[in-house]
């Protein structure tokens, strides 16, 4: 744990107070923030299940695309569809 510095092994925040550790073996991992203790054990621990989950938002993230000078339209990376108009 001399990596630790006093802040979380995961998003950096200061005064991590929850001891993370691997259910399977028990081992310590690393200590983090309230909100990033729960994140490994939502994904069951699983570096695929993460993978997948950043491809995701990667991918559901709308960009502009500019289509003429001064006008843009919103699109994902992945996604054919435009998002619905707000009202």
């Amino acid at each position: 744990m001399a990596e630790w510095c006093g802040v979380c092994a995961i998003c950096g925040g200061v005064d991590p107070q929850h001891l993370d550790h691997d259910h399977r073996t028990g081992w310590v991992r690393g200590i983090l923030c309230f909100n990033c203790n729960g994140g490994p054990g939502r994904f069951r621990d699983s570096p695929m299940r993460l993978a997948r989950a950043i491809t995701y938002l990667r991918g559901t993230t709308w960009q502009r695309a500019l289509i003429h000078p001064g006008v843009y339209q919103m699109c994902s990376p992945t996604r054919g569809r435009r998002p619905s108009p707000r009202f």
